[in-house]
């Protein structure tokens, strides 16, 4: 068990705001493991987590997007709690299957505010979000030559709350599928197919559209196995593509961003030294010492 004290105060310079904030937090965590038999285990966990803003959603600056758009941080965001319940069952740790429910209270997330024909971007606490979901996953050697692992993670997220004084209410299922092939082709080489398939799903106030991609790659063993060579291909057929839409209140807007994501990336490691111990250098003295010592203390 964790527990937190915070008291912060201070002026905003730019905004000429005021803030105060004192408050003490617990985040309690519990794990339980249970050993049915030797092919199944089964375990439960639970935690409550935090997730601060960061430096630049909490800075006021602004910056100009266009002639009428600019994004800017707020000041006044709240960190974001969770708590988290997971239940799982492992299968001789071939196949694991996990039941989870997250409730999140001020869900941190980025929305669009419209006035008249200016517009602004920025960081808000938003909404409460309760998830329900199950994973399962599986790790198979399928045959000598070929090991197959498989993860797919279905969920649905509700977000509810208020945003720019309209009340909004979003919920959708959704599901992750992650995939990674592994073949030895021959006793040196090996060769690698993964990829990554998200649906339709719900971010705050944005619905995003499905987005997924396809890598494979070689691995060859050389100069007496203490080189490896190594050829990956990513996002094959350039389909890692976001693309969303959200529509509240007065605002209703589409956005697509496109990266290079397709990479082909070459790699050489070479080992020198099989299991050599080398015995760590003791530290004398560091740059808090060299700092303190600068000051007098």
């Amino acid at each position: 068990m964790r527990l937190e004290n915070t008291n912060a105060t201070g002026r905003q310079l730019t905004t000429g705001e005021n803030f105060d904030r004192h408050y003490t937090q617990l985040f309690p965590t519990a794990y339980f493991q249970y050993k049915a038999s030797d092919k199944n285990n089964f375990s439960a966990n639970f935690g409550r987590r935090v997730r601060r803003p960061n430096y630049e959603s909490l800075n006021p600056f602004i910056k100009f997007i266009d002639r009428y758009t600019y994004s800017q941080g707020n000041p006044n965001l709240k960190p974001q709690l969770s708590n988290n319940f997971e239940v799982s069952h492992s299968y001789r740790n071939l196949l694991t299957t996990t039941l989870n429910y997250t409730y999140t209270t001020d869900i941190i997330n980025t929305v669009l505010e419209q006035k008249e024909h200016d517009a602004w971007v920025k960081p808000e606490n938003i909404a409460s979000l309760q998830q329900f979901g199950i994973a399962i996953s599986s790790n198979t050697p399928v045959n000598k030559w070929w090991t197959s692992s498989i993860n797919i993670n279905a969920f649905n997220n509700r977000f509810k709350g208020i945003v720019n004084n309209t009340a909004i209410d979003f919920a959708a299922t959704s599901y992750v599928l992650n995939t990674t092939q592994q073949f030895k082709i021959t006793k040196k080489l090996t060769g690698e197919l993964s990829g990554r398939y998200r649906s339709r799903w719900v971010e705050g106030v944005i619905i995003a559209e499905p987005v997924g991609f396809l890598a494979a790659g070689l691995s060859q063993q050389v100069m007496k196995n203490n080189g490896t060579l190594r050829l990956t291909v990513r996002d094959i057929f350039y389909t890692q593509r976001f693309k969303a839409a959200s529509s509240y209140g007065n605002v209703d807007f589409n956005f697509q961003e496109v990266n290079d994501s397709r990479v082909l990336v070459f790699g050489f490691t070479y080992r020198f030294s099989k299991g050599k111990k080398i015995a760590p250098t003791k530290r004398t003295a560091g740059s808090a010492n060299e700092e303190q010592e600068r000051i007098g203390n």
